[in-house]
């Protein structure tokens, strides 16, 4: 018996090797010679889930259209405010605003590089007021035409490309001292002279302020957006065939003014000024996916597209458990999810979700606008394994012991309480695969999760009904490993 105790135990040790404690229904008896290890595993069932919208507030803005044969078509596009800081200020003599462009950096692009695509700069006519305590407004979905008004001209479009060979080699090669790149990928959309005159007339509408001249309009970033500038909303009207990353963007402003020389004589100058969207102002990002319906009922896999799109939902064997382990302690639960190897035969492959979340599908809006981590109890992360092309999730006895202990009260009520219950809530054995990037601190502990928003896609085995024993192709199972403390 001990023998066999000892052997069971390390396939245990094997399945959760990172976990520290052991949680169950039943008394744990540290005496190993009464203690009987044993093995099991359950059915787990899976389908594809399609999500309208994800929770989708980065830092990043995306642009772009692509189509993908197997995904369909993908667009996105987004709304952006421009931060003025506290007491801004231009020369004192300010002759004109000579330009005014609107930068768009970015550090990565999915795609094409050489597509053309065409970008059109509308401006906002309603105040976006982000206090935190609307999260829609951080939805995928947002809505466009409630904040900008399409009947009217836009303010400036520009054909672009995501390599643009305008560049020279020299500048987009050229380092500095340190030997870091100087050159950063961007589209520069000019905005008008009539821009530039709406800035200008805006700036020099002035009061004085305790004998100083001030620009009220331009006071903080507050006064820009409601008086000045209510944001931007940047999409594409024409072509497709890449998405950018974008990382920075700057209304950046090329300004005439009057100044001494060293021989005191006035003088027409020229400087730039920059204003840039930073964390302080609203920025979000809108995702549509078109044609992905067929891959809901594809019997034999289930879908992860990422932004947005679609997702897998499992349905966990958790009252067969219970029926089996209630009176259990669960010392190791593990599943993995298989994923197929990707048929796409064309030169643009969607990369592979690194990163999957597991959660509780009724706790999947609220991790994110709470902005919560993986607390190995209710959501755990598990990485793409490239060596077995899975994810592995493990430490699940924690979640099933938890599930375990909101249900034995209304499971203990008698059946018919318990079918009532069950219809009240039906995803009360349910969790969701989600892509996801995360951000860990110094010692490597995830600080941060959010929902992958890069252009990214899986196909993964679908789990259906059937005996787990049975060695089916289309059978996923959650390994269990469970102690019996006997009767002294």
């Amino acid at each position: 018996m001990k023998l066999k105790f000892l052997a069971v135990f390390g396939l245990a040790a094997t399945l959760c090797s990172c976990d520290d404690e052991t949680v169950g229904i039943g008394q744990f008896i540290v005496d190993d010679e009464l203690i009987d290890a044993k093995a099991a595993s359950y059915n787990v069932t899976t389908q594809s889930l399609l999500l309208d919208s994800v929770y989708s507030r980065s830092s990043t803005a995306y642009l772009g259209k692509f189509t993908d044969k197997d995904y369909g078509t993908f667009s996105s596009d987004f709304l952006v405010q421009i931060n003025c800081p506290e007491n801004f200020s231009l020369p004192d003599k300010l002759e004109d605003i000579v330009e005014a462009k609107l930068g768009l950096y970015y550090t990565d692009y999915f795609g094409d590089s050489l597509s053309t695509l065409r970008v059109q700069v509308d401006t906002l006519n309603t105040v976006i007021k982000d206090d935190g305590k609307d999260k829609n407004l951080y939805y995928s979905n947002l809505d466009p035409k409630k904040y900008y008004d399409a009947t009217t001209p836009f303010l400036a479009v520009k054909d672009y490309a995501a390599y643009d060979k305008t560049v020279s080699d020299s500048v987009r090669n050229a380092t500095d001292s340190y030997g870091n790149k100087t050159y950063y990928p961007n589209v520069s959309v000019d905005l008008g002279k009539d821009f530039c005159k709406y800035l200008l007339d805006k700036y020099n509408e002035t009061k004085e302020v305790n004998g100083q001249t001030v620009h009220p309009n331009f006071r903080d970033s507050e006064a820009f957006i409601k008086n000045v500038l209510k944001g931007f909303y940047v999409h594409t009207t024409q072509g497709e065939g890449s998405i950018l990353y974008v990382s920075d963007i700057y209304l950046s402003l090329k300004l005439s003014y009057w100044d001494k020389t060293d021989e005191d004589k006035d003088t027409l100058l020229t400087g730039y000024v920059q204003m840039a969207s930073t964390k302080e102002v609203f920025m979000s990002s809108r995702f549509k996916n078109a044609n992905l319906d067929e891959l809901k009922s594809d019997p034999e896999r289930t879908y992860l597209k990422t932004p947005a799109g679609i997702c897998t939902e499992v349905t966990l064997p958790l009252k067969d458990m219970f029926d089996a382990h209630q009176k259990d302690t669960l010392n190791s639960i593990s599943v993995s999810f298989q994923k197929l190897k990707s048929q796409e035969a064309g030169p643009f492959k969607m990369g592979t979700p690194s990163r999957l979340l597991m959660v509780r599908k009724s706790d999947m809006k609220s991790f994110f606008e709470d902005n919560k981590v993986n607390d190995n109890k209710t959501s755990f992360i598990a990485c793409y394994d490239s060596k077995t092309a899975t994810y592995q999730f493990s430490k699940l006895n924690r979640l099933t012991s938890y599930i375990f202990s909101e249900i034995r009260p209304e499971v203990e009520k008698g059946e018919a309480a318990w079918n009532k219950w069950v219809t009240e809530h039906p995803d009360w054995n349910k969790v969701v695969l989600i892509p996801v990037t995360t951000e860990s601190d110094s010692q490597g502990n995830i600080i941060g999760v959010e929902n992958d928003l890069n252009v990214n896609s899986a196909m993964l085995v679908r789990g259906v009904e059937g005996d787990p024993s049975s060695n089916e192709e289309n059978q996923i199972t959650m390994n269990v490993i469970y102690t019996q403390p006997k009767q002294r």
